[in-house]
This record gives C-alpha cells, structure tokens and sequence, in this order.
C-alpha cells in the first residue's frame, strides 16, 4: 500500500478516534490499511510507507523503529501489534499502537550519562558506593568500595556477614545500631567505623547511609557512599598526640602559651602562663586590660609598639616585658608573637610562647656589673702594663746615655790629654824661645810631637763625631711611626753600636752577613727595637754570668720583596717547656736579674703588628737559639697609622 492512509471504518472509526494513542490497522497482507485521529494529527496520512517499513522488519508482535511526525522530525517508536476483530474487518487484520519513546529514550540516556559521571566521580574521588537489599539479605559494592575497605575482588564476596567481620570490634554494635535507626525511621544518616584491610592495616571509613523505597512505598534497599579517611583519622590522631606532647612540654619546660583575638579582643592564656606571671587562675580576670596593668609603665608603649609591628607587617617579632606579681617581686617575661590568619586570608588571631627570664635577667645584670669590675681591672692592669712598658723604654734610655757617656768618654779623654800635652809642649817651647834657649834641634823635636798630638786629637774628634752621629741616627729611630726608607746594612751597624755601648762588657761578639746596597721602606725604629731586645736577650739569657758567646746577625733577600733575618746566637739554648712561651707578656726565666718578661714580646708584637712580619724561634737545650724575622721590604701602609701603645700591649 502506498499514499495517504484512510481513516478508520465507519463502524470502528468513533471507537479509534476517541484513544489518545496512535493507532493503524493492518490489512492480512501486512499493509497499513486505516489509521486514528491520532496518528494522522501526529504522524500525517502520508506516514504509510514508513510504517510499511517498520512492520517489514520483524513479524514478532512488538517491533522498535523511526517515523517521521508531522513537524519533520524523526522520533523513536515502539510498535505493539496484535490481531483487531470488528465488524467489518477482513480476517486476519491486525492493529499496531505506535507509542512516540523519543522522550524515554532521552532519559534513559540521560540516566546513563549521569551513572558515567557518577562512576567517574566514585573513581576520582575514591568514593565506594554501597548498596544492601532488605529483603534480599545482598550486598553490593563497586569497585572503589573494595579500595576503601582494602580487599581484592578476586577474593572477597561482599556481604552482611562477611563485612560485619572486617569492623573493629568495637564499632560491630554502633553500626548495627545505625542500621536500626534508618530502618525504623528511614532517614540519611552518616556514620565512622573501622575496618580491618587484607594487610592487616586498619582503615577509617566515613559512610552514609540512606532509605530506598519500592512502588508500594515500601522500604527496600539501604544504599550509602564510603570514602576512606584513614590518612585524615591518622593526621587527627598524630595531631591530638602532637597537642598533648605540646602540653606536656609548656609544662616540663614551664612554657606559657596566649592567644589574643584581633576581632574578639578576647586574650586567652595556658596555665603555665598564669604561673609565670605570678597571678592564680582562680582569681586574676584575665583580658587586655588586665594584662596591661602588670606591665611595667615603661615596658607598656614598647609592648604595644610590637603588637602594631606584627599587625601591620604580620612578621613574628620577639620581645622581653617586666611584670609585676601580687607580692610586689619584679618578674622578667621573654615571648614570641606570631599572626594568624583566616581562611581568607585576613589576620585573625596573634598568639606566642613565653618563658619567664627572671633567673637570666639577673645573672645577665650581675654578669653586667661583673664585667664592668673586669673592664676596670683590665684598664687597671693596662695602665700598669703601660706603665711598666714606659719604665722599660726609659731603662733603655737610660742604658743608652750610660752607654753613649762611657763610649764618648775614651776618645774624650785622649783628645783632653792630647790637648793639655801640646799646650804644655807650646808654653815650653815659648819660654824658650823667649830665653834664647831655643835651638833648631829642639824646634824640630817639638814640630814633630806637636803634629802627633794634632793627630790625635783629629782621630779622637773623628771618633767622638762617629759616635755621636751614631747615637743620634739610634735615637731618633726610637719612634716607631717614623716611616722611611734606609740602608738596611748601615741601620744594623748604627744599632749594634748603640747596643754594644749598653751592655758594654757583658755584650758578645757580633758579627753581620747582610748585602751592601739593600734598603728596605719601613719604620727604623720597630725594627732597630727589636733587634736591641734580641741582642739584650741573648747577653742576659745566652751568655749567662757574662760568658763570652757569638751572635749572628745574618740577612737573606728572599722571593716576593721579603728579606729574611736570622739573629743566632751559640748560647746555652732555651728549654722545651719554655720554647712556646717565650713571646708572652711578662714571662721570663730570669726575674732575679731584674728582668720583667716584655723584650721578647715586645719584639714580636713590633714584627707582627708594625712591621708587617712574621718572627718564628728555634731552639735546643744547649745549642743556642736561632730568631728568624721575615719581613716585607715595603711596610704595609696600614699599619702606619699605629701606635706603640697598641703595640706593646
């Protein structure tokens, strides 16, 4: 059949038109033959030929297709076919009820879609989903659920029992509980439990727990989500743990903990807080106030000044208070102050520790009032030190002129002698001339010892200009921040010459290596001082009892502009136990001679501090003792600038 369909027959037509359904006969030779009102106003006269085609493919009495509808648009259909019996109708005509399942199949692919998403979300998000028939007595798990409760779906077969063995003991009865309630008053519950897994760990589940109903109403499944909370369960446990292991220590280490409220204004303390302000938490109201007014008057701008610094730069600041207790005692508070803010981010609270520092404040203040007493006695013993530093140099001073008084003396006299002679020689020689007395022969003889004495007395002045040009030259070098540059060989002349006067006989022999034509760019007098303390060592300690002995003064140039100066002597040498402490202040071997134990460490505060040396000692025990200098031909500038009271010290 093809073309429009016909409406129903006259005597069926009234009954078909009236059903709200779509409905067409079907002639015995599988044609549509007469359609309703129904289907003609949803699928047109002229869906003859689809629904032919739909019919075409299966004889069974329901059949699944598309129809075009009126409006153009191809809808899913569900055709149910059975036999029509009516007066009139051939034999064998059947009836076909199109029912529009566009809408349904919608749905149940929506429904299909959101149980994807749902099952993406159980995966994601690790949710087991649940579900127990009440009267089925069976237990369903998916996939994630078996995760949650640590099992293998291999191996497992959920149900009641089997999951009542996994529950902690002491949860069996609070979960059977909570079965009963839902049961008796079908609402959603949430409820905590514990499982043992599979490896014997034990798991913390959070679950719910709702009621499903049948048509009837009736209730015929309870169905919940789990998630496994184990790492929250064991994070809250440590934190607990934490907590009280922090509450013991603010009471082992009499720590007080507080908390002040920026939007409450509310101050809150510990009770280790209380004790260490002194105050009783039975009694004291605590608050901002309060607190305040324990506060030293003095300390109070300065507390406050820190709460507006961590408010404003939201920084942990730390910070000491004086309080005052019920007893009047004044007590030293040490604390911390920290912010803390919400979750958006706005301040909300700052809190700190505090420790009482009542004990460290005064040992700080005696230790205050003791290292005052130290800072005097060191200045007291520095003046003293000075004062035997200024007493040494002007020994040596004082050595020095005696020294310079009887060199100059010799050649003094000789020239006095020599001088008072050729007067004598010339008043004798006047008078006889003046008699007539005078003869050639005695002319002579007295030109002769008169130019002798003249002799004399020119080598004696030479010598005396000698000595006291060398004199001069030592005793300005007597200042050790005179810089400028010298002949290195001279210089060690002129001091040998200035030290040898001193000690007269009790010096040694002395004997100089040192190159011709070598200047150094440094400060004379540290250095001509510290050979003269070298010398005099060796004279009073080398050569005891004035023994004779031999001193070498030898002077090598070495790489990098440095020369290296070796004062030797072959005297009685110097004991180990001694050798490492020969350079410390006021330590010597021979305090009974007068000596006071500050050559040698003068000496070497020279090379080291001014000189911009390094001086090294080397000894045996009857050997003799070897002092090696090395200094810099050039002085560093810096340490022009020093004194020698920096030095010495």
């Amino acid at each position: 059949m093809s073309g429009a369909l016909p409406p129903a027959a006259p005597e069926a037509g009234p009954t078909l038109d009236s059903l709200p359904v779509a409905i067409a006969l079907v002639a015995p030779d599988g044609s549509p033959a007469a359609c309703n009102r129904a289907f003609r106003e949803t699928y047109g006269s002229s869906a003859a030929s689809g629904l032919t085609a739909l019919l075409a493919t299966s004889r069974r009495t329901h059949r699944e297709g598309l129809l075009t509808r009126l409006d153009g648009e191809a809808v899913e259909v569900s055709v149910q076919v059975g036999p029509y019996e009516a007066p009139g109708a051939p034999p064998g005509t059947l009836c076909a009820v199109i029912q529009d399942m566009s809408a349904t199949r919608r749905a149940e692919r929506d429904l299909e879609e959101a149980d994807q998403k749902l099952q993406e979300a159980c995966r994601t998000g690790r949710l087991g989903y649940w579900e127990y028939g009440i009267r089925t007595g069976e237990l369903v798990w998916n996939e994630e659920a078996f995760a949650v409760y640590g099992q293998d779906p291999a191996t497992f077969r959920p149900g009641f029992d089997a999951f009542m063995a996994l529950l902690h003991p002491t949860d069996r009865k609070g979960f059977g509980n909570m079965l009963e309630s839902v049961v008796n008053n079908p609402k959603r519950v949430y409820v905590e439990y514990r499982v043992t897994g599979a490896d014997g760990r034990t798991r913390y589940v959070s679950s719910s727990c709702a009621p499903r109903f049948d048509e009837q109403g009736r209730l015929s499944t309870l169905f919940g989500i789990a998630l496994d909370t184990t790492d929250r369960a064991e994070t809250a446990v440590a934190l607990a743990e934490a907590k009280q292991r922090l509450e013991e220590a603010h009471k082992t280490g009499r720590l007080g903990y507080w908390e002040y409220g920026i939007r409450t204004g509310q101050l809150s303390w510990n009770e280790e807080a209380y004790e260490i302000h002194g105050q009783d938490l039975g009694t004291f109201q605590l608050s901002f106030d309060s607190f305040l007014a324990l506060l030293l008057p003095e300390d109070r701008p300065r507390f406050g000044n820190q709460l507006e610094s961590v408010i404003g730069d939201r920084k942990r600041v730390y910070f000491q208070y004086r309080v005052t207790d019920p007893s009047g005692e004044l007590r030293y508070v040490s604390s911390s102050c920290a912010p803390r803010f919400a979750a958006d981010g706005r301040l909300e609270q700052v809190f700190g520790i505090m420790i009482e520092t009542t004990e460290q404040a005064r040992a700080a203040a005696a230790l205050e009032q003791a290292k005052e007493r130290a800072e005097k006695a060191y200045a007291e013993l520095k003046s003293a030190q000075d004062q035997l530093v200024m007493a040494e140099k002007m020994a040596s001073l004082g050595m020095l002129v005696a020294g310079m008084a009887h060199e100059i003396n010799t050649p003094t006299g000789v020239a006095l002698s020599t001088a008072s002679h050729l007067a004598a020689e010339l008043e004798e020689t006047s008078r006889a001339m003046a008699d007539g007395r005078l003869t050639k022969s005695k002319l002579t003889q007295h030109f002769g010892e008169a130019l002798d004495c003249t002799r004399l007395l020119i080598s004696s002045t030479q010598r005396i200009d000698a000595l006291v040009q060398s004199f001069k030259q030592v005793a300005e070098d007597q200042d050790e921040r005179e810089r400028r540059v010298f002949d290195l060989r001279s210089f060690i002349d002129s001091t040998i010459v200035g030290v040898c006067a001193e000690l007269r006989a009790a010096r040694p022999r002395i004997e100089v290596e040192c190159p011709d034509g070598l200047d150094m760019d440094s400060y004379p007098g540290a250095l001509g001082r510290t050979l003269a303390h070298l010398l005099r060592n060796a004279a009073i300690h080398a050569f005891p009892a004035g023994a004779p002995g031999h001193v070498l003064i030898s002077v090598v140039p070495e790489p990098q502009d440095t020369i290296a100066i070796l004062v030797g002597d072959d005297g009685s040498g110097i004991a180990p136990a001694d050798l490492h402490r020969i350079f410390d202040p006021f330590f010597t071997t021979a305090r009974n001679k007068g000596c006071i134990g500050l050559g040698l460490h003068m000496a070497y505060n020279l090379v080291t501090r001014v000189l911009g040396g390094d001086m090294t000692v080397q000894s045996r025990p009857g050997e003799g003792s070897s002092f090696w200098l090395r200094l810099p031909r050039s002085a560093p500038m810096a340490l022009s600038d020093r004194v020698a009271e920096e030095v010495e010290g």
